[in-house]
């Protein structure tokens, strides 16, 4: 009896043995998720102590970053100096102002911009702030110095007649009884009211255009070079010149009154440009065979 009861009692304790071994494994697989738990929600929810200064890299993605963007507004209806094409010097627009534009802003570390609007609206963005320049083969007069102010000259030009070519236009004189037409805000516009003449403004020159070449009116008065892009795309056209009447005139890029800091750099740009012959090449480019047509 004796033996049997040192035997159960054996069987007994190795058996309450196992159960412990048991139970103590299933309470550390537990332990130890419950921990790496904690751990990760701790974590996730506040990594950073409530008192410790941010690091530089959260600091960095915190901040925003500084606007190193250099905005033109421009009219992209004024072949070759701007128009919209499908790839383009700038996104999609394209021509002589606007590679211009873009090593403006190259040469002074900062990443090209365009704003396209119509002509009349240029100034009043640059004094609101939509646009820090406006570059749209815009003549300085002394009415838009009033408004604005203006780099160094990068181009010259003058105002020509575009007439069909059965025409009787030889001069500006003989538009006393024609039905002209203008683009709105253009210097054509101003030399046409200052000789007193009637006329009709549109907001883009290839409407201005085709009122021309759908016999509508009898001429347009627009600046040469544009001129000679338009009169090469539309057959049965050509150009009547009066130097009498319409004087040379200097494009520049305006900038709103009083921001010296970038008209120094624009003006800095533009010289650099003229006297390595970037300009007179990209004239050249743009308006290679126009003359010919």
């Amino acid at each position: 009896m004796k033996k049997v009861t040192k035997m159960a009692a054996l069987m007994l304790a190795m058996a309450m043995m196992t159960t412990a071994l048991t139970a103590c494994g299933g309470d550390e697989k537990g332990s130890s998720t419950a921990t790496d738990t904690t751990v990760t929600n701790s974590q996730t929810q506040d990594s950073t102590p409530a008192d410790a200064e941010p690091t530089e890299s959260a600091t960095q993605e915190a901040a925003p970053e500084a606007d190193n963007t250099l905005t033109f507004g421009t009219n992209a209806e004024f072949p070759p100096f701007e128009f919209v094409t499908g790839n383009g010097v700038i996104d999609q627009y394209d021509g002589i102002d606007i590679a211009i534009a873009k090593q403006i802003a190259e040469k002074n570390n900062m990443t090209p911009a365009i704003e396209n609007m119509e002509f009349a609206s240029l100034l009043v963005a640059l004094q609101n702030g939509q646009i820090d320049a406006a570059i749209a083969g815009m003549t300085v007069t002394d009415e838009r110095k009033e408004e604005a102010d203006f780099s160094i000259p990068y181009y010259t030009a003058t105002q020509v007649m575009i007439v069909r070519e059965d025409s009787d236009i030889t001069s500006a004189a003989d538009l006393a009884d024609k039905k002209i037409c203008v683009i709105e805000g253009y210097t054509g516009e101003i030399c046409v009211k200052d000789m007193g003449y009637p006329y009709e403004a549109f907001k883009k020159g290839t409407d201005a255009i085709m009122e021309l070449v759908n016999g509508k009116c009898d001429v347009v008065v627009l600046d040469s070079a544009t001129s000679q892009k338009y009169i090469s795309d539309n057959e049965g056209l050509k150009i009547v010149e009066d130097p009498s009447a319409f004087e040379s005139e200097e494009y520049a890029i305006a900038v709103k009154k009083g921001n010296t800091e970038l008209l120094d750099k624009i003006n800095t740009a533009i010289d650099a440009m003229l006297t390595d012959g970037t300009i007179a090449e990209l004239g050249a480019q743009y308006t290679e065979g126009l003359s010919a047509e």
